[in-house]
């Protein structure tokens, strides 16, 4: 079954090779796991862990995009709005944005124009914007953070609170009513780590129209060591569809096989190759095959679609030129 995987880090894995030389990093080290996978939409995320500054920030999501186009026979670089069923769709994302020192709507439109559509305002750490996870515990959303959130949402840039901690989430829900998502979080019921949600996130997501996607990091999946598979963080999807509704699930796998040094994943979701495993998880978790599809694709695709698009390519652009269709 196609597949969307909201999260993956391979804007950061792109610019990390490209500083030690190599190129083309998404054709070499990633297309056939993603092909493997059934992987045909991925949210090729750009991270920053929050000490980066803008030059660094530029140039991660110039090279990401430019790797895209440079495989346009194989990856379909979306905003959201146009998919192609015979190529892979690369939707470019921020995770982080410590990068932003002052109020800066130039820097954000760029973003923007560069085809993302998702970011969150920060990682773990705690910056200029707001307050992640292992920050201060009552710190959250500041003024410039706030008038970040206003800009993207007027833009059409979802907001991703995945790594927000908790004053942070509720400060930015309570700014506007614009589209927001927790890209890669499980329930914290399940497995009670501070990047998994509560039952009042879930919900309040839910209330705002938005997304979580179900993340194959281990200890997000299970407290334990060896209970991280697929078929334990299917019982997250079931528990957050029992709570919230399926409507409001999807993928967000997270997988860091690429990345030294950092926390590993599943015991039988170490990949994208992978990912079919946890398909076959939530089936057994009892998931119809039309619930399947909609966590999977239509969910997060139906999500993307109804932003609003302020701005676009132009149609000769190199992403336009093959067949795109409109799903």
């Amino acid at each position: 079954m196609k597949l969307f995987d909201a999260h993956a880090d391979l804007g950061y894995d792109v610019l990390d090779k490209h500083r030690q030389g190599r190129k083309n990093i998404i054709k070499t080290d990633h297309l056939e796991k993603l092909i493997q996978g059934e992987v045909f939409g991925v949210g090729m995320a750009c991270f920053f862990k929050g000490d980066e500054d803008w030059a660094t920030a530029k140039a991660m999501v110039s090279t990401l995009r430019e790797e895209i186009l440079a495989n346009a026979d194989r990856i379909h670089l979306t905003t959201g709005e146009l998919w192609d069923e015979s190529r892979i769709n690369a939707l470019i994302t921020v995770e982080g944005m410590g990068f932003l020192k002052r109020d800066d709507e130039k820097t954000i439109t760029w973003l923007y124009d560069q085809g993302v559509r998702i970011a969150s305002l920060s990682w773990n750490d705690e910056n200029a914007l707001c307050t992640g996870v292992k920050g201060t515990p009552d710190r959250g959303l500041t003024l410039m953070g706030k008038q970040a959130v206003r800009i993207m949402h007027r833009l059409g840039m979802a907001v991703d609170l995945s790594h927000t901690n908790e004053k942070s989430f509720w400060d930015i829900l309570a700014v506007d009513q614009g589209p927001v998502l927790a890209t890669h979080s499980n329930a914290r019921a399940l497995s009670n780590v501070d990047r998994n949600l509560t039952d009042q996130q879930l919900k309040a997501i839910a209330k705002r129209g938005g997304l979580v996607g179900l993340v194959s990091a281990a200890r997000f999946i299970h407290p334990e060591a060896g209970q991280n598979t697929a078929a334990n963080l299917a019982k997250h999807g079931r528990y957050i569809a029992d709570l919230i509704g399926v409507q409001h699930l999807c993928l967000g796998l997270d997988f860091m096989d690429y990345l030294e040094g950092y926390q590993r994943n599943g015991l039988d979701l170490d990949n994208a190759s992978q990912s079919q495993n946890l398909i076959h998880a939530l089936r057994q978790e009892g998931f119809s095959e039309q619930e399947l599809q909609a966590i999977a694709w239509d969910n997060i695709v139906a999500f993307l679609k109804a932003l609003p698009q302020q701005k676009t390519m132009p149609s000769h652009h190199p992403q336009f030129i093959t067949k795109t269709t409109q799903l």
